[in-house]
């Protein structure tokens, strides 16, 4: 008696689907505090050569990046470049043009594991085309004088991600290919996000790091035509941020020592041309 008990309340709880507000709030507090260093490998596999990349970030928050990058093995001296991230904006540095800016893309997904405000990570998500506009605003609180029960809104249902049980955030399969967040359940950390064209990022082996910063240890990020997988090396906490901190400024940059030269392989290039 005491098993079935234990099942059906089990069964209720996977069942559960919180308010969206709350999914992507504690999503947010899951990106720690302050600065973080995070070194890793970008590696993409053509036939039995391996051509990786080595990263080093800096991160301040969802708004505020930068990231220089060299090439190993057989790229070590072909590939190198430093880009700065700012709002919806990159910058680098060109040999030839100097100093040069982009607006970011529906491709711009590193912000994602970096996140430190729900109202971020919901304003991408519309714009993403993954909920509705009206997601933007909050329920209305309910009250015990004839508001009508909770019921989970039809953009969210429940799935599994790697064995785990998670949240899609996403219009069902049956209304074609739509653009889906996965967000894990127990640790409400992203684990997964597809777009319309069934392009594939995923997150795996998450570690908590300082001051409460959760992180994958690997992530894969797949097309029709090619696979790259990101290896996590080291992530260190540099304490508080410092909002003139000059090395997020595109005044740091300098063409003679930060241009971006990119590989002529052709998924590692395809790869920093979207992601990147």
């Amino acid at each position: 008696m005491l098993f079935w008990f234990s099942w059906i309340v089990s069964l209720s709880c996977f069942a559960y689907i919180p308010e969206y507000s709350l999914i992507t709030s504690r999503a947010a507090d899951q990106h720690g505090h302050g600065t973080y260093l995070v070194e890793q490998d970008v590696t993409y596999k053509k036939d039995a050569e391996n051509y990786t990349v080595k990263e080093t970030w800096l991160v301040q928050s969802e708004n505020n990046m930068r990231v220089t990058f060299e090439g190993r093995g057989p790229l070590k001296g072909l590939v190198q470049g430093t880009i700065i991230y700012d709002g919806g904006n990159k910058f680098f540095a060109e040999p030839e043009q100097g100093i040069r800016s982009q607006r970011l893309g529906d491709d711009w997904l590193e912000p994602l594991f970096h996140f430190r405000y729900s109202k971020y990570l919901r304003q991408r998500l519309v714009n993403l085309k993954v909920t509705p506009v009206e997601t933007l605003k909050d329920r209305a609180p309910l009250n015990a004088e004839g508001d009508p029960q909770y019921t989970a809104p039809g953009f969210i249902r429940l799935s599994r991600v790697g064995g785990g049980i998670a949240w899609a955030i996403g219009l069902p399969p049956n209304m074609g290919a739509r653009p889906t967040l996965w967000i894990e359940q127990d640790q409400f950390v992203v684990r997964k996000y597809r777009n319309a064209a069934q392009d594939v990022l995923k997150a795996d082996d998450y570690f908590k790091y300082d001051d409460g910063f959760w992180f994958p240890r690997q992530r894969t990020y797949k097309t029709g035509a090619y696979t790259v997988t990101v290896q996590t090396l080291q992530v260190k906490s540099l304490g508080k941020s410092n909002p003139n901190d000059n090395r997020f400024s595109k005044a740091s940059l300098t063409p003679a020592r930060d241009a971006v030269r990119l590989p002529e392989t052709e998924g590692l290039r395809d790869f920093y041309l979207r992601y990147r």
